[in-house]
């Protein structure tokens, strides 16, 4: 997608944090834009701050964890502007814990929102980008997506790592057809993920400080970062998207470059067939 001026672009958890940061970039780059959200009042704010900078929004309650709710926002998204030229599946949520003592429900909840919410938004958007044969989709996943750099962050991690594959997959199967595919993976950021975020089967022996990190995920960065490298991958149709640089030298360093294991594979496979 060379440029995103005159688009329209969808943002799920588009309120706060990485979403706003993603929405506003966006809009600045001209688009038009819907955010979907469960906080109705951010939702508000971010309305007026995009139409402030001159472009429509569109403001829409969405709890990606729900059919009907996704369903509803790719119906209220056309009806007002007529196609969807960007999806941006960024809500998210948190669960921490040992994998031995999390709750079956914590797991639900989370695999519900962070991978099945991707699911739900791809069904919802992609059928109408494929058969138009351009578009483009952002997955938020995370570092923790490709790195479990926590013992006590399991559900998160194992939740990211399959935003990640899914992506992937995507991937192969949408830019033959002109359908862009990115993954974001953000190190720490500061946002409100933690404001809903549940603590399961944690030991009443440990104190409040007992999640930990590596010492180079202290410097956590501002969301605002995350816009304009969501959208310059965007208009160069670029599928790894890091915020923190110690993550993309990492990533090349433990696996081949996956830009250019995704353009030979795409070459030496030929065309996918169309499903409808």
């Amino acid at each position: 997608m060379e440029s995103l001026d005159g688009k329209v672009a969808v943002v799920t958890g588009g309120a706060s944090g990485i979403g706003r940061a993603i929405a506003l970039e966006l809009a600045h780059r001209g688009s038009d834009v819907v955010i979907a959200d469960l906080h109705e009042a951010r939702t508000a704010e971010v309305v007026a701050e995009i139409e402030a900078l001159g472009r429509s929004a569109l403001g829409v309650r969405c709890d990606v964890s729900q059919d009907a709710d996704v369903d509803a926002l790719r119906d209220t998204a056309f009806a007002r502007f007529g196609q969807v030229d960007v999806l941006c599946n960024n809500a998210g949520c948190a669960v921490l814990g040992p994998p031995h003592r999390v709750e079956i429900a914590d797991w639900e909840w989370i695999l519900q929102v962070n991978v099945l919410g991707l699911v739900r938004g791809v069904r919802a958007f992609a059928p109408a980008m494929l058969e138009r044969g351009s578009g483009h989709i952002v997955n938020t996943a995370s570092i923790a997506g490709i790195w479990a750099y926590s013992w006590d962050a399991t559900p998160y991690i194992t939740s990211k790592f399959a935003a990640y594959g899914f992506s992937e997959s995507c991937a192969r199967v949408f830019r033959p057809q002109g359908v862009g595919v990115s993954v974001l993976c953000p190190g720490l950021i500061t946002t409100n993920l933690g404001e809903h975020a549940r603590s399961s089967g944690v030991p009443p022996e440990f104190s409040g400080d007992w999640l930990w990190f590596p010492p180079e995920m202290l410097d956590p960065k501002d969301p605002s970062v995350a816009g304009p490298l969501v959208c310059d991958a965007i208009e160069a149709d670029r599928f790894v998207i890091f915020t923190h640089e110690q993550d993309d030298e990492r990533f090349r360093t433990w696996r081949v470059d996956i830009e250019q294991s995704l353009t030979d594979a795409i070459a030496s496979q030929g065309p996918v067939p169309r499903v409808p």
